[in-house]
């Protein structure tokens, strides 16, 4: 078992689910020496909103990390997210 607290698993499961699918739809590919700080990055942002009545603070959350990534770099454009569930943190992106 692990002695991770069930919303630090939840928000790690949406932000890898954010994640991968960005990645699909991003005009340029991620070098994966980023990939840890951009997941890490999408924890912090969606962590504090998991447990919300609204769904939207976590969609919220999760894109604004995007956009703050995508600063980095003008190349770098991709989906947001428009859809979470928060019981098996799938994500619809468009």
């Amino acid at each position: 078992m692990s002695d991770t607290p069930a919303p630090d698993r939840a928000a790690r499961v949406i932000a890898e689910n954010v994640y991968v699918a960005y990645c699909r739809q991003a005009t340029v590919q991620v070098h994966p020496q980023e990939e840890q700080t951009i997941l890490v990055r999408l924890v912090e942002a969606i962590r504090p909103q998991i447990g919300s009545s609204s769904p939207g603070a976590i969609i919220e959350a999760a894109n604004a990390a995007l956009s703050v990534w995508e600063q980095r770099d003008p190349d770098v454009r991709g989906p947001r997210v428009v859809s979470i569930n928060q019981t098996d943190g799938s994500v619809i992106v468009g």
